[in-house]
């Protein structure tokens, strides 16, 4: 898969798609619920580049495409390569059902701190079946012939999590770099709360928490996009974010992608989820 591009029909689009929003976990509708757990698991049976291992396969194995913690000499790409990545593996929900959308964490909410992983995400079974956000198949480990073992979780005590307090003060960062890496530390700690095989890269996007985790890293950058309006140089914009169809220019606007994060993007909103 070394090199591979996502489906040429997640390129961004010329012209803006009718905008769409992506909700915290704790507020989506019994349908919204039932229409992303309907689009993971039908991306678990497909094998091809459409498909669930494919997409998780691109982070870490056997892709090892990912962007973390660059040197301080260069502007990071963690943020926009990131948001490409969601939004293709986005796309590829909504090519099996197209009402669903990924729905953001809020670590910081009360319900994360009195229960930790949202219940949506942690029950094994929902309506009569298997829960397919409770566990994400490893399908290239899996041996011949026999089902892929599942991802699993062991996640620490609901109090570690971050305060709301601690997200209002990194939107308080003013240089990009800084929030970026500030926010990356954030981010590092939730995938080690969460443990098992969140807390290692190589399997990381395995593991149905990690979009919700990551719509959360997404949505505080966009909320520190509103606030801030950065400028980029131009080499930082004409960046290439392989393996996808981007460049970092064509990243920085959520809605120019088709989507928003709802009811709190136009101002800081954080720990209500």
């Amino acid at each position: 898969m070394s090199g591979a591009a996502p489906h040429a029909n997640h390129a961004p689009a010329v012209t803006a798609p009718p905008l769409r929003r992506r909700k915290s976990i704790y507020a989506l509708s019994p349908a919204q619920l039932d229409a992303i757990r309907r689009a993971f698991d039908a991306v678990y049976r497909i094998s091809d580049n459409r498909g669930y291992a494919f997409y998780a396969g691109i982070h870490g194995v056997p892709g090892q495409f990912c962007r973390h913690h660059e040197p301080p000499s260069q502007i990071p790409l963690f943020l926009p390569w990131h948001r490409a990545y969601l939004y293709v593996f986005e796309r590829s929900l909504r090519d099996q059902v197209p009402d669903a959308s990924l729905p953001w964490w809020d670590w910081t909410a009360p319900s994360a701190h009195q229960n930790g992983i949202p219940q949506s995400f942690s029950v094994a079974r929902a309506g009569g079946r298997r829960n397919p956000l409770a566990a994400g198949p490893i399908a290239p480990q899996a041996p011949p012939g026999r089902a892929a073992p599942l991802t699993v979780r062991n996640p620490q005590d609901p109090s570690e999590l971050p305060e709301a307090s601690d997200v209002q003060s990194l939107l308080g960062i003013r240089d990009f770099q800084r929030f970026s890496s500030r926010l990356q530390d954030f981010h590092d700690s939730i995938h080690g709360w969460v443990g098992g095989h969140m807390g290692i890269i190589a399997w990381a996007a395995y593991d149905p928490i990690f979009w919700a985790h990551h719509a959360m890293v997404d949505r505080l950058w966009a909320l520190w996009q509103l606030q801030n309006r950065p400028v980029f140089p131009p080499e930082y914009l004409n960046q290439a974010l392989p393996p996808f169809p981007f460049t970092v220019a064509q990243t920085l606007s959520v809605k120019n992608l088709g989507y928003d994060y709802a009811a709190s993007t136009s101002h800081v909103v954080v720990g209500r989820g």
